[in-house]
């Protein structure tokens, strides 16, 4: 991992990041619940953790277009983590991931360039797909699993 860039390699199956790691600017959670919440104290005053997992926040809210109706529970569903943020220094907002063929295109050309490097763990002909997807279950895939189709 180090040659992808990564200061620090740390096991999540071993090792807490949480007692690790501080001081970090922005964090992008993935995961979640308690993930989330270790994130926030990591970071330092004036940082943001970026949550793709939830829970969606007032912004997320508001830009999606929704009525003060449900605005309303949408804010209550992230009231705990925005309070906790606030009162370490530091803040929450949610990220909404949708599908895009323009920047699926634009992340396909940093690839091509090089500028990012997918790590691919496994590769599995189409017919494994089963085994694919017991494998990530399982975890310990170092790297991303690949299913290539039949030519």
């Amino acid at each position: 991992m180090r040659d992808l860039g990564a200061d620090t390699v740390i096991d999540y199956r071993t090792q807490d990041f949480e007692q690790l790691l501080t001081g970090y600017d922005l964090v992008l959670d993935s995961l979640g619940g308690e993930n989330l919440v270790k994130s926030l104290r990591i970071l330092k005053p004036g940082g943001k953790a970026i949550g793709i997992a939830g829970p969606p926040d007032p912004a997320f809210a508001r830009k999606a277009g929704l009525n003060p109706v449900l605005r309303l529970p949408i804010a209550g569903l992230s009231s705990r983590i925005r309070q906790q943020a606030k009162k370490l220094g530091v803040s929450y907002e949610f990220l909404f991931m949708r599908a895009s063929g323009d920047q699926l295109r634009q992340i396909a050309a940093l690839v091509d360039d090089g500028v990012l490097r997918p790590v691919v763990g496994k590769v599995f002909d189409f017919a494994q797909t089963p085994q694919a997807l017991e494998s990530l279950a399982k975890g310990g895939l170092r790297g991303k699993a690949v299913v290539t189709l039949p030519a």
